[in-house]
């Protein structure tokens, strides 16, 4: 098996990667080419604290009258098409190429923050979700993330204590009574800057649930980075 393993990791380095939207050879590592890679919805500006797309820099109006706890969040795109594609290849269809590309296009952004965290966390999956799905997406960015960067990373800080059904179409609040006692952090976070890493943020509804454990454990200051932000 490892035998196997290991001449296929030197196979796929050796054959030409194709787009994973074209088809064309990308001529590099990514499995994107640039014309494709340059068509996504990249975010452009937004609020810092939640990633809301705005026209001008700053906080959107709904975080200056109720400041969410995560200090600050940042995504990539805009959970628009092709990017909902990618994302839901990767991580249903275990197209684990995707999350390279994710991670490699998010650490440029990581490495621009003027006070980089000192840990990077995924947001955890409960351990029955983990057996049915056979891995996180999140720690998968996470860990490629902490490669490329050489920020630590740790999917032991914060668990998912607390099975509860998926946040898909769920309201706002519903999502925030969904996740209410659903995580436990189980290390010393004391005085830590943490960024909370996962694929798509809806509400924050889940990085808000996250954000508030570290918080109440000690944490001086929590971030969020996600590969895609929606608009409700």
């Amino acid at each position: 098996m490892v035998y196997n393993s290991a001449f296929k990791n030197l196979l796929n380095s050796l054959l030409p990667v194709s787009c994973g939207l074209c088809n064309a050879t990308t001529g590099g590592h990514l499995s994107l080419c640039q014309p494709c890679l340059s068509e996504l919805p990249f975010l452009g500006s937004a609020c810092s604290t939640c990633a809301l797309p705005m026209a001008s820099t700053g906080r959107c109006g709904k975080c200056q009258q109720h400041c969410p706890t995560c200090d600050q969040c940042l995504a990539l795109f805009l959970y628009q098409e092709p990017v909902k594609f990618l994302i839901q290849q990767f991580k249903f269809s275990h197209k684990l190429e995707y999350g390279c590309l994710f991670s490699s296009l998010m650490a440029k952004k990581l490495l621009s923050l003027q006070e980089w965290p000192h840990v990077l966390i995924p947001v955890p999956l409960h351990p029955s979700r983990l057996r049915s799905r056979g891995f996180n997406q999140s720690w998968e960015i996470t860990r490629q993330l902490s490669r490329i960067t050489g920020i630590n990373a740790s999917h032991k800080i914060c668990q998912r204590i607390k099975k509860t059904p998926l946040q898909t179409g769920l309201k706002a609040s519903e999502r925030k009574r969904n996740l209410k006692q659903a995580f436990a952090v189980i290390a010393d976070v004391k005085d830590l800057h943490i960024c909370i890493v996962d694929d798509v943020m809806t509400t924050g509804s889940t990085l808000e649930a996250i954000a508030e454990v570290l918080k109440a454990a000690g944490a001086k200051r929590v971030s969020g980075m996600v590969v895609a932000r929606a608009v409700l």
